[in-house]
């Protein structure tokens, strides 16, 4: 079984690799963009990609199954008994030692205004019609 994105680029690696290659590695990284434990902002492209469901274990290098962890928090997981649940792409469920849960929402982009809308403001000091002046 070979996954591609939009533009043929293969994206689930199964069995085949431990490590995300390059086209997977930029994929979860853009998805993520940040840490994804709860409340962790340090950059993505700064952090490990970790699988999951372990690769050891039977875990396959794929978006369903990879997510961005600092460092930090990678060792939390695998070294102080925190577990996390959750498609990747959406909201994950980290567990503490202590049974309590936190939910860890994928990153998000902020998107501009759709100039095309009509409820867009017009910018100030111009006419609608007229280019703004910068």
């Amino acid at each position: 079984r070979l996954v591609t994105d939009k533009t043929g680029r293969l994206l689930d690696y199964g069995r085949s690799t431990y490590r995300p290659p390059p086209p997977l590695a930029g994929h979860v990284i853009a998805r993520d963009r940040t840490c994804r434990f709860p409340g962790c902002t340090r950059a993505a492209r700064r952090c490990d990609i970790d699988h999951q469901h372990p690769w050891d274990d039977g875990g396959t290098t794929a978006p369903c199954n990879c997510e961005c962890l600092c460092p930090r928090h990678h060792h939390l997981k695998h070294e102080a008994g925190w577990t996390v649940t959750g498609d990747p792409a959406d909201d994950l469920t980290w567990t503490s030692p202590t049974g309590h849960t936190y939910r860890a929402p994928p990153g998000h982009y902020d998107l501009p205004p759709d100039p095309a809308a009509d409820d867009q403001p017009d910018i100030e000091g111009t006419v609608a019609d007229e280019a703004p002046p910068f």
